[in-house]
């Protein structure tokens, strides 16, 4: 192996399907190349992974649960600048392809996908996307500021739980996230009560200057959600 092509060989994949055989097949070929592969069975789990594993790359099927494919996929591109490839059958005259492509992935192949073109389709994304490393996307994945925030806290302070929750809020800074939606991504939709919600981000507030090395503030909007501001 050249040393150029390491930096790929590391790289870390999401892989979202409801399908078992689907995600055996594909983490199979994926990681017998090299590839570190992180795989969960529905889009709830999938959308908290993409917080707690900052994956490099996705690899989603088009008919995930509980929520379709396409919503999934229009929430991830919402949040990140990850590389998205969808795996689907293609639906009547290339439709299903069509919707993916325009809520936001890269590249649709129907499943199950030839291993060698997958493996060759990921490495190539990544090869686009090695260079922006202004904190957009590069190599460290989809969500820079909770690397920093790991990095500058030292302590390992954080709990998983709350680097998902800051990690939500910082990547939809300046928006009000609401209270379902940050149960269901933070969460993977389990039932958690909004007194639970509070009390993880009462937490987290006490140990954001700490965490983030600076200013940072989570504002309450009331009855609606939470709102991330460097500023007051």
């Amino acid at each position: 192996m050249g040393p150029g092509r390491s930096p790929i060989k590391r790289a870390r994949v999401l892989l979202i399907s409801g399908k078992e055989a689907l995600r055996a097949g594909v983490a199979s070929a994926l990681e017998e190349a090299g590839f570190q592969v992180t795989h969960v069975p529905d889009g709830y789990q999938g959308l908290r992974s993409v917080y707690e594993a900052s994956p490099d790359l996705v690899i989603m099927a088009e008919d995930l649960p509980p929520a379709g494919g396409a919503q999934v996929c229009s929430r991830l591109r919402q949040v990140s600048h990850l590389p998205i490839i969808v795996l689907g059958s293609g639906g009547t005259k290339g439709t299903g392809e069509i919707e993916m492509l325009e809520v936001g992935a890269d590249a649709y192949m129907p499943k199950p996908p030839n291993p060698a073109e997958l493996v060759a389709r990921v490495r190539s994304l990544l090869r686009r996307k090695r260079p922006d490393r202004d904190g957009r996307g590069g190599d460290s994945g989809s969500v820079p500021e909770q690397g920093t925030a790991r990095r500058r806290n030292g302590s390992g302070d954080l709990t998983s739980t709350e680097s998902s929750l800051l990690s939500c809020l910082v990547l939809n800074e300046g928006r009000v996230v609401s209270h379902s939606q940050l149960v269901s991504e933070v969460w993977a939709g389990k039932q958690v009560s909004r007194d639970c919600l509070k009390f993880y981000v009462r937490r987290l507030r006490d140990k954001l200057s700490g965490v983030l090395g600076g200013p940072g503030y989570i504002l309450n909007h009331r009855g609606v959600g939470y709102r991330f501001s460097r500023t007051m």
